[in-house]
């Protein structure tokens, strides 16, 4: 898997292979869509036997250990309501890309492999009610993935079903940082309220007839006969992930749902999509601990908001749950980038009294096979 991430240059590239000179970056996916009835695999929810990893990257040495390449990997799943008034969020977010991977690796401590993961939920009266991507951290991965989505951009628009990605993240995710007592990020962005339930038809529609068998495997229990609310399917995502929503506007009704869900100090507001690189670098930044209160303003502003919107988001942001990342135990002990694993499958690395005693080759050869075929094919 390399060292490769996303920079302007990669983008610029990858923009230039993949998206269409004219018309939305989903034209041809749309198209063929409506031809076959059927999403790409790699954004299908039940695509990839459901689950979605975030994984380590490593290099092979001559002495047959394992360098890590970049760092821990960090997972940032962003899912995009693609209703109505949020029908252009995947044209914007092709746009912002990267913004969303260069604004959230400047907050960042040392030492993170950042790894995003794209979604978009619909509502479900519409053909497509959910996309679902892949953790990916190179420029054309993540610029083909958007170029896959199936945004309907019309649907009943209130309520809308981003409980069903919801129930995805939490259960159908398999997270490397969780293994080292660390989490992930979860943002959803919509400008409404969602419903209370989920329903076990739209399940199996959505994800398929094995999506309860997966949801087991991967360690996780939902009962067929009894399903969990939206609200205690976040209450497991926060388990695994810093989760918040990003309210578009400021709807009241949308507000009042969100809270009840989320806690009020999980929901932040912003004016506009045009803003979401920035609001979610400021989130991870608070979180991590790399940004404090009275730095908010200024980083906003320093990033292209204007005065008056940053005082807006920054009275949202004041509530979240300042350092939650920072604070926990093994912040401190994260793998780094050149720390040497035994085995790919290893959760730590190995301690470095012992690697001062190992002759390591700096001759290195890449590992973990080439998914440009098969899609997402890693292995603990």
């Amino acid at each position: 898997m390399g060292d490769y991430t996303v920079s302007r240059d990669t983008y610029d590239l990858a923009v230039g292979k993949l998206v269409p000179k004219s018309g939305d970056v989903t034209g041809e996916a749309e198209q063929e869509f409506q031809r076959t009835g059927r999403l790409d695999p790699l954004v299908d929810p039940a695509g990839f036997d459901l689950i979605r990893f975030s994984r380590p990257r490593f290099k092979l040495q001559e002495d047959e250990f394992y360098r890590l390449t970049v760092g821990t990997p960090l997972p940032v799943e962003i899912t995009l309501d693609t209703t109505v008034s949020m029908k252009d969020n995947v044209n914007k977010a092709m746009k912002h890309l990267p913004e969303i991977y260069g604004l959230c690796y400047g907050i960042l401590p040392e030492g993170y492999d950042l790894q995003v993961l794209f979604g978009i939920f619909q509502d479900i009266r519409d053909e497509v009610v959910l996309c679902r991507g892949q953790f990916e951290m190179e420029s054309e991965k993540a610029v083909k993935q958007l170029t896959l989505m199936v945004p309907d951009r019309n649907g009943y628009d209130i309520p809308e079903d981003p409980h069903y990605a919801l129930l995805a993240a939490a259960c159908l995710s398999r997270l490397y940082i969780n293994l080292i007592g660390l989490k992930g990020y979860h943002v959803v962005v919509t400008d409404a309220e969602g419903r209370p339930k989920l329903e076990y038809d739209q399940i199996v529609r959505i994800f398929g007839e094995s999506v309860f068998d997966k949801i087991v495997e991967n360690g996780h229990e939902v009962n067929c006969q009894d399903l969990p609310t939206t609200k205690e399917i976040v209450q497991d995502l926060l388990k695994i992930a810093h989760a918040f929503v990003i309210q578009v506007g400021y709807d009241h009704k949308a507000t009042q749902f969100w809270d009840g869900i989320y806690g009020e100090n999980r929901v932040v507001k912003i004016p506009g999509t045009e803003y979401l690189s920035q609001v979610i670098a400021a989130i991870i930044g608070l979180t991590e601990g790399t940004l404090n209160l009275q730095e908010v303003k200024r980083f906003l502003t320093d990033n292209g908001i204007r005065n008056e919107d940053a005082e807006k988001i920054f009275h949202s942001l004041v509530n979240i749950p300042l350092r939650a990342q920072a604070d926990l135990p093994n912040f401190g002990r994260r793998p780094q980038k050149g720390d040497l694993f035994r085995n790919k499958t290893d959760i730590w690395p190995i301690d470095q009294k012992e690697v001062a005693e190992l002759e390591s080759s700096e001759t290195n050869s890449d590992i973990g096979g080439d998914d440009s075929e098969e899609g997402p094919g890693w292995h603990f």
